[in-house]
């Protein structure tokens, strides 16, 4: 406390980091690079839990002063728990946390998953502990680099009022910034990510196993270029900067594609089909395609077969 001379108005000053203990149940990918970044950051990892032996070593090496212990017993050594499991482990992580006893007023349970918003940790919640989704807009790998990429990073985070502050707090405190996704939007939120992270990587891989099956040596390095240009004028422009034959109209030319690929791979052959079509559709909203030069294009799209899933 710190008090002005002689006036008796007195002021709470606090402290430059607010001490948390941070446990973490779940030392994979997320839960080591965020450990590590809150333990650089100040907010010591007291406790883990690991199901293996090699995340057992890994939270050792990277946590040397904390100790493995069981779920409830991390929870009950933290004042804010991080349950970064698989999505399906979430629920039966949580039922033994709460049926353990140990959470009391003011802790703080979060979880890292980017499907799930707070509805997931309701036990928790009833148990007079509060919630947090705090889910990092991020790909890991498991190496060392991972927590510094969490620096500049977004995280999605879904948060009771009462976390709010804390959850924002400790994204910022690892270089994040914060971006606040309503609790009835978190799957389709998750959705869109995946859809621009992880299968931009499918096709990016799908793009070079068909450039390496037609004999294109050292295909990674020869695209490069054009991928990267593609994404930077993605974000920085949006459908104008969509390229290619469906924004010429160049409905002949994707026919020939279509019939190409028929032959090297029937599903890839599908993915473009649809891309093509999204494509379509992306332009004309954005009125930048129209007219019977699109409406060609469709034409040759709705011939292609549907691709069902065996």
């Amino acid at each position: 406390m710190a008090q002005d001379g002689g006036s008796s108005e007195v002021r709470t000053v606090a402290p430059a980091v607010p001490e948390f203990r941070i446990g973490i149940v779940g030392v994979g990918r997320v839960g080591t690079a965020l450990g590590t970044a809150l333990s650089d950051a100040g907010y010591p990892v007291v406790a883990f839990h690991a199901r293996s032996v090699a995340a057992l070593d890994r939270a050792r090496t990277r946590f040397p002063g904390a100790f493995p212990e069981t779920p409830a017993k991390v929870a009950e050594a933290s004042d804010v728990l991080f349950l970064t499991v698989s999505d399906d482990m979430i629920p039966g992580v949580v039922e033994s946390v709460v049926s353990a006893g140990v959470l009391r007023a003011g802790h703080i349970v979060a979880h890292a998953s980017g499907r799930y918003g707070v509805g997931i940790l309701q036990a928790v919640l009833d148990c007079g502990a509060f919630r947090a989704a705090m889910h990092p807009i991020m790909t890991l790998s498991g190496s060392d680099d991972d927590p510094r990429l969490l620096s500049g990073a977004a995280f999605g985070v879904t948060a009771d009022p009462a976390a709010e502050p804390v959850a924002n707090m400790l994204v910022t405190a690892v270089g994040g910034r914060v971006i606040a996704v309503p609790e009835e939007a978190r799957t389709a939120y998750h959705a869109a990510v995946v859809l621009g992270a992880n299968y931009l990587g499918t096709l990016v891989t799908a793009m070079l196993g068909l450039l390496e099956t037609l004999g294109v040596d050292a295909a990674a390095d020869a695209v490069a270029p054009l991928l990267r240009q593609s994404l930077r004028g993605a974000l920085e422009r949006g459908p104008a900067a969509l390229t290619g034959p469906v924004r010429r109209g160049d409905a002949g030319t994707v026919q020939a594609h279509l019939e190409a690929l028929a032959v090297l791979d029937h599903e890839v052959m599908s993915t473009y089909a649809a891309l093509a079509s999204l494509t379509v559709d992306q332009l004309e909203r954005a009125g930048l395609a129209g007219g019977e030069r699109s409406q060609a294009v469709r034409d040759v799209l709705k011939a292609v077969p549907v691709s069902t899933a065996e």
